[in-house]
């Protein structure tokens, strides 16, 4: 056989080098119905995200049918490569993965850190620029974990990369494993990784089911891990084929999109099934529709189609852009309906994804195909680095609230309460018992030391997140997300008793934020507005009413005002009307005890809801430490009146008595005026 012309030599001339190529990426037959598959995920995440939370409240399982694409897709590609080549080329592997995945996340991270400098976010983001460009942002999420100010504050705008985290890291752990796999025995490859797909599924339920952490559970690299190794699985049990699936198979991966779409429409993520192992069983399902997907057949045909295909091209950009978008379009800096709203935030993300995906992806993906891998491989290291430093220079710092719990004389605790005495010549001041949820414990924090001593003594029975009702029913948020028990809220029963030691004390009872949110009552998770939710809270306040009754000489019970717009994100887009119905039902248990009523909402919203006054720049719900103070001497004046328990008396709230100061000179979190001093920083996300 004549020597290749390509490295034959002659005596009289030296050979010339010749550089080693990469092998050529491995191909497996195209499957057009598994880019419809990939944008019908995307889709019900988009819809999740831009929409009312009633349109689809379980489209955050796209993420999980991702989840199991991705990792078939993966254990196809590399076990072809390693019976090719009986080796696994990780400097290919992973420079294909830097080309097709890093442009566009330094793209979306710069312009987030300039969209925080221009417009005021109310939250900083330097950490989740960190956690994005490291590919940590689902270690990220556990390590903040969920506090109850977090739930009303917008989220980051780079908080749904944590499952391209979890996806990146199986994107480092895979390749390796097969590559040390393939040194040892290569024709053992399938059956190896196998083995190992089926062990990471049992640990990772195994560790699902042993945490209480639901944050944990829902973010945790090994806690999702299952629902990939659920789809390499498929891939080491299946190969790639032409060949139409069975007719029952295809009714088989029918009637489980049937039940995808179902569970896409009614389940939350606060259900117990989503973090307690039910995602595993879910990733069934989404392999079952990857396997029909992924071959010629009737499933393959209705995935196929048009829209679904070019949604499935540019999921990735759509993924990647929607989020910030919403993040962006929403209250305090705008205010549509929810149709109109969500028409603009998804025309946007598509047109930044089709424009990303011809001009970003595609470009650093096809082109320069001469580039050695290790040169791609270092290029991308040194553009995550390099727009690391940019983007934190550019990323304002947040605002950070730090509590400065001021000297408050007219705040006693409830034991020195119960041991002050009062006499006809000396009666002392006028002793109040407020028991509620966070709005009176902020106002009480935050406006406690502007209370005149001499003239009140302020027994604080308040806890914030906890509305005191019998059996503590779990709330969820707008989002789906549940709001934490705090430790201490056991119910009324309970709770109560120990504010209440003296016989002239007056009782004031001051609830119905938490009630606006779905609350599980009577076994299913039901609004205000719902005939047996109403009726089921109106009987508990008049029990509450009736109870305090027995220990306090007055009961006072404070109607809640509503919420501006700025609270969404915890609250339904129709609070306002689930505001009426929780007012309506505490005034008929006001009614039917003959306890005094005062309308909180007079002081808020003097002109009715939605003209409130700018005085929770927070959050929309909770009265901003600057005015605190006036508001809580105003709630005081008002139970004194009706009560006639003490002079009312008009006073005019003291200059600087502000108990929360911003660590940072950061522009005001809402709008309509007044200053926010400090910030309540989603679940997610996704």
């Amino acid at each position: 056989m004549p020597p290749d012309p390509a490295t034959s030599v002659t005596q009289d001339r030296a050979a010339p080098t010749v550089e080693p190529q990469p092998a050529a990426p491995v191909r497996i037959p195209h499957a057009p119905g598994l880019d419809g598959l990939r944008g019908a995920a995307v889709a019900a995440v988009v819809v999740f995200h831009a929409g009312p939370p009633t349109w689809m409240p379980g489209g955050f399982l796209g993420v999980s049918l991702f989840f199991t694409l991705s990792g078939y897709l993966i254990t196809t590609l590399v076990m072809a490569e390693v019976e090719r080549d009986r080796s696994m080329g990780l400097a290919g592997f992973w420079s294909r993965r830097v080309r097709r995945l890093i442009p566009a996340l330094l793209l979306v991270t710069i312009a987030v850190a300039v969209l925080a400098r221009l417009v005021p976010l109310g939250r900083g983001i330097r950490g989740d620029i960190i956690g994005a460009l490291t590919y940590t942002t689902n270690w990220l999420e556990i390590a903040r974990g969920q506090a109850y100010g977090d739930l009303f504050g917008a989220p980051s705008p780079l908080v749904h990369l944590w499952s391209l985290a979890i996806e990146e890291q199986f994107y480092v752990i895979l390749p390796l494993a097969a590559w040390l796999l393939a040194r040892r025995s290569p024709e053992r490859l399938r059956r190896n990784l196998t083995i190992g797909a089926i062990g990471v599924t049992v640990v990772g339920l195994v560790a699902t089911l042993l945490t209480d952490s639901a944050t944990l559970a829902y973010y945790g690299t090994l806690h999702r891990a299952p629902e990939i190794a659920i789809g390499a699985l498929l891939a080491c049990a299946t190969r790639p084929t032409t060949v139409p699936s069975p007719t029952w198979l295809t009714r088989a991966a029918f009637g489980a999109f049937v039940i995808t779409v179902y569970l896409w429409c009614t389940a939350h993520v606060s259900d117990g099934w989503v973090t307690g192992g039910g995602l595993v069983g879910f990733a069934f399902l989404s392999a079952l529709l990857v396997r029909t997907a992924s071959r010629p057949g009737r499933v393959a045909d209705v995935f196929s189609a048009s829209p679904l295909r070019s949604l499935g091209l540019i999921s990735y950009g759509l993924y990647l852009y929607h989020w910030p978008i919403v993040v962006l379009l929403s209250p305090p800096r705008i205010h549509w309906a929810p149709v109109p709203l969500f028409i603009l935030r998804v025309a946007i993300s598509l047109v930044l994804a089709v424009a990303s995906y011809f001009f970003i992806e595609q470009r650093f993906r096809r082109g320069w195909p001469a580039t050695p891998t290790g040169t791609v491989i270092l290029l991308g290291i040194a553009g995550l680095a390099v727009t690391m430093v940019i983007s934190l220079a550019i990323a304002p710092a947040g605002p950070k609230e730090r509590v400065v719990r001021r000297p408050a004389p007219a705040v006693v605790d409830p034991k020195d309460a119960a041991t002050q005495t009062t006499t006809a010549e000396a009666p002392g001041p006028a002793r109040l018992a407020i028991v509620g949820d966070s709005v009176p414990s902020w106002l009480i924090r935050d406006g406690g030391s502007g209370l005149d001593p001499k003239r009140v003594a302020l027994v604080d029975g308040t806890l914030e997140a906890c509305d005191g009702a019998r059996g503590n029913p779990v709330a969820r948020a707008s989002t789906g997300a549940e709001v934490p028990t705090p430790e201490g809220c056991t119910g009324w029963p309970s709770q109560y008793p120990q504010f209440f030691e003296r016989a002239d004390d007056v009782a004031v009872l001051m609830v119905g934020g938490h009630a606006v949110l779905d609350r599980d009552i009577e076994g299913s998770f039901r609004g205000p507005c719902d005939p047996v939710a109403a009726k089921w809270y109106e009987n508990d306040v008049a029990e509450r009413l009736l109870f305090l009754d027995q220990y306090a000489e007055h009961v006072v019970l404070v109607l809640p005002t509503w919420a501006d717009d700025l609270a969404e994100w915890i609250y339904p887009t129709d609070h306002l009307a689930r505001m009426d119905c929780v007012r309506s039902a505490l005034t008929a248990a006001a009614r039917s005890e003959g306890a005094e009523v005062i309308d909180f909402g007079r002081y808020v919203c003097p002109d009715g809801p939605g003209r409130c006054l700018p005085l929770r720049t927070r959050d929309g719900m909770h009265v901003d430490p600057d005015k605190a103070p006036a508001a809580l001497s105003w709630l005081v004046d008002q139970v004194l009146e009706v009560t006639g328990t003490g002079p009312p008396e008009q006073t005019t709230p003291p200059v600087s008595t502000t108990t929360t100061t911003a660590a940072t000179a950061a522009p005001p979190a809402g709008g309509g005026g007044g200053e926010a001093t400090g910030d309540a920083a989603p679940s997610g996300g996704p």
